[in-house]
């Protein structure tokens, strides 16, 4: 259901390092927190300023926000920055905004956020909020973990492989990355997985197998497009393609192109478990946390978040937004 409440105490976390690669696509403007600052100001939100020092500090700050009292948490980052600051978020009553200042931002996409800085502070102040479940990876290898908290996807084998090398694609190894890719795209073989759904199992030796909370994948890309952020399941998505026809399907996908289903098997569950006699390389928003035996489950209603407002009909990215309305 959605509500709006008055903005009391807010923090905002701030990545300095987001947006570096906004530099590279002249569609994109690079924000400053000068702007944002001119913004939010324009806007009549006042807020504490928290800037991130290292990988996994946003988590850090959106921990402490719960114990000194804040009502609502904003997040002005890329798509890491707003996954960490959710994991610190999970289970408590803070109030989430994000201002999308990365290159691509899924979870802005999927929550129907807009791109436009301006426009994205004014979701802040009419703050509609509602809540979204979140996918949890409970088990890795077999072995209980601390909870990781995805929004997107945790995918399983090749995907996580170059998913590792994309993370730091435009770094100075970037060249180097383009071949790991590609090379492991070429080498890669599948192999048989277990899926077991609830009390169910399957076998299958899909080439790419991808547990959906929400629908967008990676660069942007729609690839389970059922899938929705608060009907309290999750979607596995079993690709049984060969490595021509995965490479046909996802650069259809960039092309926006009718994608083919024909080979793809979905199902939707409350828990999901994957295992397979070779250990697969297992990742879960872009980020890698092990190998197979994993297992996931969903959070429902984990997180309350402002969204935007939706028309019905239109794409991902003309502000379609992934929940039941």
């Amino acid at each position: 259901m959605d509500k709006t409440s008055e903005i009391k105490k807010t923090k905002l976390i701030y990545n300095p390092l987001a947006g570096k690669k906004r530099h590279l696509n002249p569609l994109q403007t690079v924000v400053t927190l000068e702007d944002i600052k001119d913004l939010l100001y324009q806007y009549q939100i006042p807020v504490d300023y928290a800037p991130t020092k290292y990988v996994g500090h946003a988590t850090k700050l959106a921990r402490e926000s719960v114990k000194e009292g804040y009502d609502t948490v904003i997040v002005a980052g890329g798509d890491g920055t707003v996954e960490e600051v959710i994991n610190g978020l999970v289970g408590t009553n803070i109030i989430l905004g994000i201002l999308p200042i990365g290159s691509v931002m899924n979870d802005a996409r999927m929550l129907a956020i807009p791109l436009d800085i301006e426009k994205a502070v004014q979701l802040l102040k009419i703050r509609r909020v509602r809540k979204i479940d979140v996918g949890v990876i409970t088990k890795l290898s077999g072995e209980k973990i601390d909870p990781f908290y995805f929004t997107e996807q945790a995918g399983i084998g090749i995907d996580a492989v170059m998913h590792r090398y994309a993370s730091t694609f435009f770094n100075k190894k970037m060249y180097g990355n383009i071949f790991r890719i590609i090379n492991t795209f070429l080498n890669f073989s599948s192999d048989t997985v277990d899926v077991y759904l609830n009390d169910s199992k399957i076998k299958s030796s899909a080439s790419l197998v991808i547990v959906s909370n929400g629908p967008i994948w990676g660069p942007g890309l729609s690839l389970t497009p059922h899938a929705k952020l608060n009907d309290h399941k999750l979607t596995v998505s079993l690709y049984e393609m060969s490595k021509t026809e995965l490479l046909q399907h996802l650069i259809g996908l960039i092309l926006g192109k009718k994608p083919q289903y024909r080979k793809i098997k979905s199902f939707k569950s409350n828990k999901i478990r994957i295992e397979s006699k070779i250990p697969k390389m297992v990742h879960a928003d872009s980020r890698i946390y092990g190998e197979t035996p994993v297992e996931c489950t969903i959070y429902p209603n984990a997180l309350s978040i402002i969204t935007g407002f939706p028309k019905e009909g239109q794409s991902t990215f003309k502000k379609r937004t992934y929940l039941d309305l």
